[in-house]
């Protein structure tokens, strides 16, 4: 049963994106060398907010997925409307983004 469930694409994306994030966040490099930030790294708010992060990127991945096979068999039609509200949607945020910081 482990071994099917670790076979599972969205599983494996996942793990590789938990372990890509604790990673990256486990070390900076700075001119005197490599910092570890063990300490940090190791609370247990930090390796949950890893593990949210990798789990809201593969959760996007499967309702991408979804969306992509259901457009591909016909069963989901998309207007021309939603690439223009999303596209201001963007817009908007990215604006906010720039003018709030």
């Amino acid at each position: 049963m482990f071994k099917a469930w670790l076979t599972n694409k969205a599983t494996q994306l996942f793990f590789v994106l938990w372990l890509h994030i604790s990673l990256l966040n486990l070390f900076f490099v700075n001119k005197r060398g490599v910092v570890f930030l063990w300490q940090q790294n190791s609370e247990l708010n930090t390796l949950l907010t890893h593990f949210i992060t990798a789990l809201i990127a593969t959760l996007i991945y499967l309702a991408i997925t979804k969306i992509r096979i259901a457009l591909a068999e016909k069963k989901l039609t998309v207007s021309h409307n939603v690439f223009v509200v999303g596209s201001v949607v963007i817009l908007v945020l990215i604006g906010f983004m720039l003018f709030v910081s």
